[in-house]
């Protein structure tokens, strides 16, 4: 059985993954969608419809009482190219063209206040269930 878990890499093998380091404007939960904030080189916030999409804010361990977030003013780990675990806000079907929406949600391309972005859903899964995301 697999894991899953917000913003934990799907495929750890893969050599494809990238990832960016970046200060957080605000409590970013892992496996949110998030963009480039105030300071464009150095800062990151939750996406919003019309927003830059940066990528996927990593998971990281945590001890079991811990929120699963990175709280105001860390460095969040963002995942920029690779295989992610992410919660649909919607129903998707494998080979569906992803989007990224408000609180940076995830949903298919063509849901309404979603911007699309370069993924592609690997993984089938309805609404609130995990799915694996690939960022191109």
């Amino acid at each position: 059985m697999e894991v899953r878990k917000d913003g934990m890499l799907a495929k750890t093998l893969s050599t494809y993954d990238q990832f960016g380091y970046f200060y957080n404007e605000e409590v970013i939960p892992f496996g949110a969608g998030v963009m480039r904030g105030t300071d464009k080189e150095t800062q990151c916030k939750l996406m919003v419809t019309g927003g830059s999409f940066l990528g996927i804010a990593a998971y990281r361990g945590v001890n079991v009482t811990d929120a699963r977030e990175y709280p105001i003013k860390s460095t969040v780990e963002v995942i920029t190219k690779g295989h992610v675990w992410v919660k649909a806000a919607s129903t998707v079907v494998a080979g569906d063209k992803a989007a990224c929406g408000e609180n940076g949600k995830f949903a298919k391309t063509g849901t309404t206040n979603y911007d699309d972005i370069d993924g592609v859903f690997e993984t089938s899964a309805n609404s609130g269930e995990y799915a694996i995301l690939w960022l191109k």
